[in-house]
């Protein structure tokens, strides 16, 4: 075929193509909507970015709207070609240890195994 112009596969190859935004933000991102913004990078929906940071659907929507004032971008789909662009930059902190949830109580009150002898 001709030698007519790269396809936009190729032009991305030779490193001639930049993602949308702006990398400066970046350092401006919560660990919150760097974690949303990674996530959305890899195509995960606000349902699975949610129950993913045990958050709201409506929290990820903040985080996200935010991340993408940020980051100069205009829409979701750019700020998910973004995230995938710049995924070394973005990367997820590591996530906090989740709490570990509280004992059940036993049916005898709140008594102590060493104390329940005495009356």
């Amino acid at each position: 075929m001709g030698q007519g112009k790269a396809s936009p596969c190729e032009a991305a190859a030779e490193g001639r193509l930049r993602a949308p935004g702006d990398p400066g933000g970046i350092p401006l991102l919560t660990d919150r909507e760097r974690q949303t913004l990674y996530l959305v990078g890899t195509g995960a929906g606000n349902r699975l970015i949610a129950r993913r940071l045990g958050i709201s659907e409506r929290t990820v929507r903040a985080h996200l709207s935010n991340a993408v004032r940020k980051i100069e971008v205009r829409s979701r789909s750019e700020a998910a070609v973004f995230a995938f662009a710049y995924l070394d930059l973005v990367d997820i902190p590591a996530p906090r240890e989740p709490r570990e949830p509280p004992r059940p109580r036993t049916a005898g009150g709140t008594r102590s195994p060493a104390n329940s002898g005495r009356r």
